[in-house]
């Protein structure tokens, strides 16, 4: 719904995806909380976006981009033109439960201190087996930072709703990563204040052939690009203490999925010599703690 100053931005970058756009912008207007605007920001399309968007939803506020910025430069073009004092993301071919908006404003808001909140997501798989994710952190470190560090435990931007306040003072996307933009903006607001994990199931995250993480080899170098970006932050001085362990650990995480789930073995076997090559006293720890667990 589009009101004169909306508490909260909803923002949809999009490209080339007109036909999972009308799922997304619906899963927006059936939400039970009505207190929004909605941007759906067009990285220059070439599949009739904007006309679509015209014609079929002409309240929305579409902005067309002349060239593509990729899915951080389009969110910080949703960022300057929100009104709201929080921002909600939404990527084009996921949806929202209708209680979305609702249940998120609610936690984010609970707290001034709250900075950015996040909730569990159900994964629709291209072979339409389904999976869900409560997004809940599971490793025993100090703060949620050391955990994102180690583990991607926001599956998708879709699930978070940010203060506009934090991003105006942290920074918004980083434009130079083609993946991963998200996990590094999300590093910098877990610096700032706290991050709240909302334990429902409010989104739907849909797998398909055109999503950039199936590109295992740009997925895998710019995972360490996003480490490189946040270490060299201020405020990341903090952890510089664990950034060897981080970087071990990140390139143990990738040759676990690559084995598993890629099925790209070489490439994995890389991955653990990489990881054991940054950090050999961490990769034989872990290994120990393994053969303990199996062996009690």
């Amino acid at each position: 719904m589009q009101i004169s100053e909306p508490q909260v931005s909803v923002i949809i970058p999009t490209c080339n995806r007109k036909h999972y756009l009308e799922r997304a912008i619906n899963s927006v207007l059936n939400q039970t909380y009505t207190d929004y605007e909605l941007i759906v920001v067009d990285d220059a399309s070439t599949d009739g976006t904007a006309t679509f968007i015209a014609e079929k939803y002409p309240g929305v506020c579409c902005v067309s981009l002349a060239n593509n910025s990729g899915a951080g430069g389009a969110r910080n073009e949703g960022i300057r033109l929100a009104r709201g004092s929080f921002i909600a993301f939404l990527d084009s071919d996921d949806e929202w439960l209708p209680k979305y908006l609702e249940t998120q404003i609610k936690y984010i808001e609970s707290s001034p201190d709250n900075v950015i909140v996040f909730c569990g997501c159900i994964h629709q798989m291209q072979d339409g087996k389904i999976q869900k994710f409560s997004c809940q952190p599971w490793l025993p470190y100090p703060n949620l930072t050391y955990h994102l560090l180690s583990e991607n435990f926001i599956l998708t931007a879709s699930i978070v709703v940010v203060s506009k306040k934090a991003l105006d003072k942290t920074g918004y996307f980083n434009e130079n990563l083609r993946i991963g933009e998200d996990k590094e903006l999300f590093l910098r607001l877990f610096c700032l204040g706290n991050a709240v994990h909302v334990p429902y199931f409010l989104v739907t995250k849909y797998s398909h052939s055109n999503n950039l993480t199936g590109n295992y080899k740009l997925w895998v170098k710019e995972t360490f690009h996003l480490l490189d970006i946040f270490f060299a932050h201020d405020l990341s001085l903090p952890y510089k203490h664990f950034e060897i362990e981080t970087r071990s650990h990140n390139a143990m995480r990738l040759a676990r999925i690559l084995w598993r789930e890629k099925k790209k073995f070489l490439f994995a076997i890389q991955m653990l010599l990489k990881a054991f090559i940054i950090s050999p006293r961490y990769i034989i720890q872990h290994l120990r703690k393994k053969l303990v667990k199996t062996t009690v």
